[in-house]
């Protein structure tokens, strides 16, 4: 036994040696780049917790511009500009942003490609200027791709053989290829709310009478997609964009045949069951959440007294515990709301609501903004991006009812959302990016 024990102990002093280089491997190659450990999210090996914005349209007006489009005025890189300066100022490090077109066909045209490419470069480019990392919004479930291939929706969820998979898998590699190294990627998201397809078609699968994706199909889409991505980049998370119904289990039971109540309401057990199933396939659960009333607050769901009540956010991150992914909402907010006679109900029972962000409703806004705010701070999720962040679209430049901030128009609101995010890091963390 004697003479085993130094080959022993040498080869012990190895092994821990040799565990050593390859965690300091490990952790080199993730340095710089979002990681996950069980329901937390870590930047540069630190827990990293964050309440910022989408800036959704941040490609939309570059490519508008390099198109040579007018829905984003004449400036759109100082624009794009100013606004990441903004954030990176106030210390925000991240931002959620839809990467693609509204028209597929600026990519798969090949005249208008090269332009395609090199504005997303250069929107890449602008975001490490401001030290500002993306949720990259690939839009994989956007209805345009099977317009553009002349088959239906449901073909492109459910269909692997159909024309309009192989457009969205296309685009799927090109981007993921092209960026798998860019460390400012937060995170690959399959595409915007695809779950709010999922079985409203009854049994039928019909809605406005165009085929739609079961949620088992949803699932699959997902599994598909978050396959394909892992193929090519083994460094990025992933998550799916999704949005939820309060009636999710019951329209999938309906579609079933195992339930008469299509749009009945969820319990929360249910509805977290049903979107879990669509999470299970990513690295970090995602939902989309609005402060909807003064009455229910967010969504109705039926409560354990057979009463509807409100779907909290504290509520979520149970079932994202229990799932055991990082709770990433991405995107949350209270929208104003006209006063006319098409909302006359809603304003009898939501009297303290808001009309607008600015002008005399400015203090209503504000307290509900906060209300949503605390419920945040509370529920402790590991990412938030509200809904959003300076909007430059000529559209919305004339609608009073605009949901954007921005921190000239509506100084006070971003204040109160840096405020909730500095209390929130602190919580978690012990300290803040914000100034």
């Amino acid at each position: 036994m004697k003479n085993l024990f130094v080959p022993v102990i040498v080869f012990l002093f190895s092994l821990l040696f040799l565990v050593q280089v390859i965690a300091q491997n490990v952790q080199s190659q993730d340095n710089g780049f979002l990681t996950r450990k069980g329901t937390e999210l870590f930047l540069e090996g630190k827990p990293f917790y964050e309440i910022s914005f989408n800036k959704f349209d941040l490609f939309w007006q570059l490519i508008e511009g390099e198109l040579g489009r007018n829905g984003y005025g004449e400036r759109p890189v100082e624009t794009v500009e100013m606004a990441l300066n903004d954030l990176h100022e106030l210390g925000f490090k991240t931002i959620r942003v839809f990467g693609f077109s509204w028209d597929p066909g600026d990519y798969f045209n090949l005249e208008t490609r090269p332009k395609y490419l090199a504005t997303m470069d250069r929107m890449l480019d602008l975001c490490d200027k401001y030290d500002i990392r993306i949720v990259f919004s690939l839009g994989l479930g956007h209805e345009p791709f099977s317009k553009l291939a002349g088959e239906n929706y449901r073909d492109q969820i459910s269909r692997r053989d159909s024309k309009t998979r192989k457009l969205v898998e296309e685009y799927l590699t090109a981007m993921v290829t092209r960026y798998k190294d860019r460390k400012t990627i937060a995170m690959w998201e399959h595409t915007n709310e695809l779950m709010l397809m999922a079985d409203i078609g009854g049994r039928e699968k019909v809605w406005n009478g165009a085929p739609v994706p079961t949620l088992d199909e949803v699932v699959q889409f997902h599994t598909d997609m978050a396959t394909l991505i892992r193929s090519l980049d083994k460094r990025h998370l992933i998550t799916t964009g999704d949005s939820y119904r309060a009636s999710s289990w019951h329209l999938y039971q309906f579609g079933l045949g195992k339930s008469e109540d299509m749009w009945g309401l969820d319990t929360m057990e249910e509805v977290g069951r049903a979107v879990s199933l669509a999470q299970k396939p990513v690295d970090v659960f995602h939902i989309h959440d609005y402060y909807q009333s003064e009455v229910f607050g967010f969504n109705k769901i039926m409560g354990l007294d057979g009463k509807p009540t409100a779907l909290r956010l504290a509520d979520w991150r149970k079932i994202t515990d229990n799932a055991g992914q990082p709770f990433y909402i991405g995107e949350i907010g209270a929208i104003a709301v006209k006063r006319d006679a098409a909302n006359e109900k809603f304003w009898e029972e939501n009297p303290n609501w808001y009309e607008s962000l600015e002008g005399p409703d400015a203090p209503k806004a504000e307290k509900i903004v906060q209300i949503v705010l605390d419920q945040i701070v509370a529920a402790k999720p590991a990412l938030t991006h509200w809904w959003t962040y300076q909007s430059n679209r000529n559209v919305d430049q004339r609608n009073p009812q605009r949901f954007d901030v921005d921190i000239r128009r509506t100084p006070k609101v971003v204040r109160m959302i840096v405020d909730a995010n500095r209390k929130l890091q602190k919580e978690m963390t012990g300290t803040t990016f914000m100034r």
